[in-house]
């Protein structure tokens, strides 16, 4: 691999030419007519060294460079957008999220109207600076309504318009109803500075990997480009459909069923949760990559995987004892399910799993396991999560 060389190395190589090739030129005295040449040389030889290997990095994400560095030109986007289109510039400073609740202690004052871009903000805090934000559409608090939930947009783009629980308390624009009141139950998101040149290079690996359309990895990388999410799991799941002529007459007879996949995709912010707009802006953006017709549900929790192994004692004189001694794909299919069914914050406990995959495949269904020819050995006890956490299946074993 060719190494760089310094302005030392192209004094020397000049030197060692000159002596080659004129070996009467020995005055290499420092002022000397060879020595001022040789520096000249050797300065432009550097020169045109770093120019090459400047523009050279231009040319690979890994290595261009954006103006925290350049202090000029972006040269990282200008490659992205002229390799991919303008959907790959360096997205700006973001807009931080949230719902804020409206209340009031009677509806004395009848139907009132929010509309859209009333403005709600924070008490100014020990600089005096005071946190804005605009609802997103018109909001009616009706007749008898005493609290009302609105989405809100922060007036100024950056980080600092992710405010605590609580910090938004005051109603700026004058409503009909002096009575009413507004605080958030919980912290907003979303809200960020123009990203640096690190994480502006990960947006585009997410942005490429979504090119591929439709596929997990694509989704994951997509919900990863939303600014405010840092979390980002998606999950293919099946559900089963009974499918009958539906020329027949009730009751319907003669129904067969089938399975159908669809996705989940767990999302979450810092927080370890997700706003309701958080996840519209997330559903936004995957409708642009899923295909056409595929449901993909979007729902606020961080995803934990969960490895699961179990010792089974087959029945012999089970209907699927063939193919099972072969193959337990799809014992473990189940399994794998079990989890993909538990709710979000839910536990996963080892006698409940058991007897799940027991009524399934045990003498009370189909009869492949014996009594009690089911039992989990990994995890080795009961595994709890927290409410904003999500089990999804990792490996999946059978012994």
């Amino acid at each position: 691999m060719a190494q760089m060389k310094s302005q030392q190395d192209f004094y020397d190589i000049y030197v060692t030419e000159l002596q080659t090739n004129a070996p009467q030129l020995t005055d290499l005295i420092e002022g000397s007519i060879n020595d001022v040449l040789a520096g000249v040389v050797s300065s432009a030889a550097r020169e045109v060294e770093l120019l090459i290997i400047d523009e050279f990095r231009k040319t690979y994400i890994d290595t261009a460079d954006g103006p925290e560095i350049t202090l000029g030109p972006d040269y990282l986007q200008i490659l992205l957008v002229d390799h991919f289109g303008d959907s790959f510039a360096r997205p700006e400073a973001s807009f931080s999220l949230g719902e804020v609740t409206f209340s009031r202690p009677t509806a004395a004052a009848g139907s009132t109207l929010i509309v859209a871009g009333s403005i709600v903000k924070t008490q100014p805090d020990s600089s005096g600076v005071v946190q804005r934000f605009a609802t997103l559409i018109d909001e009616t608090m009706g007749v008898g309504v005493l609290t009302l939930n609105a989405s809100v947009k922060a007036a100024v783009a950056g980080a600092d318009g992710n405010v605590d629980i609580g910090k938004v308390n005051t109603i700026e624009t004058a409503l009909t109803d002096n009575t009413i009141t507004v605080t958030n139950s919980a912290k907003f998101s979303a809200g960020a500075p123009a990203l640096n040149d690190a994480q502006y290079r990960e947006f585009a690996r997410n942005k490429i990997q979504t090119l591929k359309g439709a596929t997990l990895a694509a989704i994951q990388a997509t919900a990863l480009t939303v600014p405010g999410v840092v979390n980002a799991t998606p999950i293919e799941n099946q559900r089963a459909v009974i499918e009958w002529d539906i020329a027949m007459s009730a009751p319907k007879v003669g129904a067969s069923y089938f399975l159908i996949p669809y996705s989940v995709l767990y999302i979450a912010d810092a927080n370890g949760t997700a706003s309701q707009p958080l996840l519209d802006a997330v559903k936004l953006k995957v409708d642009e990559t899923r295909a056409a017709g595929v449901r993909i549900d979007i729902l606020a929790a961080v995803a934990l995987v969960l490895n699961w192994t179990a010792t089974i004692t087959l029945n012999p004189g089970g209907p699927n004892y063939t193919e099972l001694s072969a193959n337990t794909q799809k014992i473990r299919d189940t399994m794998a399910q079990h989890i993909r069914d538990l709710p979000i914050g839910g536990s996963f406990v080892r006698t409940a799993a058991n007897a799940t995959i027991l009524a399934i495949w045990g003498p009370a269904g189909t009869g492949d396991l014996v009594s009690g020819g089911f039992q989990t050995t990994v995890p080795t006890g009961n595994v709890s999560t927290n409410p904003n956490q999500k089990l999804i299946p990792g490996a999946v074993v059978t012994n």
